[in-house]
């Protein structure tokens, strides 16, 4: 009688547990979504290039360039580009991508590093063409993740 009491005393904890469990997710930070940086693009020697701060150790993994609203399925993504950070900047020379004389663009690149494997960045930057000049402008909430205090409001 005892060990029938103990044993659906068990059976109720461990079924509470993997409930909680279940509805909670596994602790630690995995499940945190990490914000994005933006890329603020200057014109250096011909080249689209932006900031990449503290860039000691990482390497581009991807880089993908379209005009803005592109659909997610029609986008380009190269992988393992041979571009390289110089200088804590990232170039994109006119050999590896034309931007047109006119239209708006968004950048995304992403960088992994062996030295801070826990730590990949995604620096996201938009620019605009307008009669062969390259200006600067903000991702729009739809291309970036920031916090919530730094959403572009109206």
């Amino acid at each position: 009688m005892v060990i029938s009491e103990v044993c659906r005393t068990l059976r109720v904890s461990l079924f509470a547990i993997i409930c909680l469990q279940t509805l909670t997710g596994c602790p630690g930070a995995g499940d945190r979504l990490e914000p994005d940086e933006e890329g603020h693009v200057i014109v250096n020697n011909g080249s689209v290039c932006f900031a990449v701060n503290n860039s000691d150790g990482y390497v581009l993994k991807y880089i993908s360039i379209n005009p803005r609203g592109t659909k997610l399925k029609d986008e380009n993504i190269i992988f393992n580009p041979s571009l390289r950070i110089n200088s804590e900047l990232l170039c994109i020379p006119p050999s590896f991508y034309k931007f047109n004389k006119d239209g708006e663009y968004f950048i995304q690149a992403s960088f992994a590093s062996l030295k801070h494997a826990d730590h990949p960045r995604r620096i996201v930057s938009a620019l605009e063409v307008r009669k062969g000049v390259v200006y600067s402008i903000r991702p729009n909430d739809m291309e970036i993740l920031r916090p919530y205090d730094e959403m572009i409001k109206d």
